[in-house]
């Protein structure tokens, strides 16, 4: 049933997540991904960006709403989640859900959806790493072929291209800001 709020409250989305039947560790991985993302946007509207907190803070809670269903379907989590989320009424988080494995970008000002990808190849299961950890799980878990693991290299690419726009926003630049934030409980 569409909600006529555009962006879904904290409770909201736990409720969200509760209905779906998310695994418990993707459910842990959510709340460290939306701690991250919710940090790294406030410390970039603390120096000028003009991010929406609660989108963002929704769309990495919800960024894989449908990833149990998928780990049976093979269906690309990131377009069913959007999907799901969008039938909800929800349409910008929505649209950061869609590009949370691959965002749209113009390389210029940081989107909320690079925001909310870069936290989530920060988080590794409920810890942030490095992106040289994150990406060797992501190569060991679903490198199967020739061809994902191109897919893998350039996501890495990408990621770290967006780690250093991300970088060059902030003064102290990226590392103490994942250290504490919001969204650390459920």
């Amino acid at each position: 049933m569409p909600n006529n709020s555009t962006v879904p409250d904290r409770r909201t989305c736990l409720e969200i997540i509760a209905a779906s039947d998310m695994l418990p560790h993707i459910r842990h991985h959510s709340l460290a991904v939306c701690r991250v993302a919710v940090t790294l946007a406030r410390c970039l509207n603390d120096n000028g960006g003009h991010y929406d907190i609660a989108e963002i803070e929704a769309a990495a809670l919800l960024h894989d709403i449908t990833k149990t269903r998928s780990l049976t379907t093979g269906e690309n989590h990131s377009l069913s989640g959007a999907a799901a989320v969008a039938a909800q009424g929800y349409h910008g988080v929505a649209d950061i859900i869609r590009q949370h494995v691959t965002p749209d970008s113009d390389g210029g000002s940081i989107s909320a959806a690079e925001i909310v990808s870069y936290a989530d190849k920060r988080v590794l299961h409920d810890r942030v790493v490095p992106l040289h950890e994150r990406f060797a799980y992501l190569k060991s878990r679903y490198g199967k072929s020739p061809g994902d693991i191109r897919r893998i290299d350039a996501a890495r690419e990408r990621t770290e291209q967006i780690e250093q726009r991300i970088a060059g926003m902030l003064p102290g630049g990226i590392p103490q800001v994942l250290i504490s934030g919001p969204c650390t409980g459920d």
